[in-house]
């Protein structure tokens, strides 16, 4: 009974971090795992936990969705379904000690995307990086696979990821960013 409070608040601070900019995972799946679920069971319960507010979010912004660089939106969505199925079996099929190690090492990629997403887009450019569709469709299956499996942070990863293929501003990639993050938690 203890928990319920921090839980609450932990789903309040979670929902509110993902209708800004994503991450709430951060926060819901420490205080799931503190309360005693196992981190398999914490990251499915946040992940159902924090759906109805993506799904918000996307009908929200569904007349503000533009296609990304002229890639057509359901390219990428099918692209993020498929890639959400594909996590979603592999996280079905994944024993919770091999989880508990994995988790680890995807939030520090989630924290390396969010600390350089940016970034890391503009000096690969800089040096005259570009990246063609077929990497792009690449890259956003995934991303899919990554969010069917795990989801922290993977609408961070998103823009990271876009910003290389890009020059949009990031505001404006927030109703597709949103759009993309939904399909692969369908998937789970």
């Amino acid at each position: 009974m203890a928990w319920n409070g921090v839980l609450v608040g932990a789903g309040f601070v979670a929902g509110a971090m993902n209708s800004v900019a994503g991450g709430g995972t951060f926060v819901t799946l420490p205080a799931l795992t503190l309360a005693g679920l196992p981190p398999t069971v914490g990251n499915a319960s946040s992940t159902v936990a924090l759906f109805p507010a993506t799904l918000a979010s996307s009908w929200a912004y569904r007349h503000d969705v533009q296609p990304l660089e002229g890639v057509a939106t359901g390219t990428l969505l099918t692209l993020s379904l498929a890639g959400g199925l594909v996590g979603a079996l592999l996280l079905l099929s994944t024993p919770e000690r091999a989880f508990n190690q994995i988790v680890p090492w995807l939030l520090l990629a989630a924290t390396i995307a969010l600390a350089s997403g940016s970034r890391l887009g503009q000096a690969l450019r800089s040096v005259g990086l570009r990246m063609g569709r077929r990497s792009l469709f690449l890259a956003q299956f995934i991303l899919g696979i990554y969010g069917g499996y795990f989801g922290g942070a993977v609408g961070l990863m998103i823009l990271a990821v876009w910003t290389v293929f890009t020059r949009v501003e990031l505001r404006s990639m927030t109703p597709l960013r949103v759009l993309m993050v939904a399909a692969p938690m369908v998937s789970r």
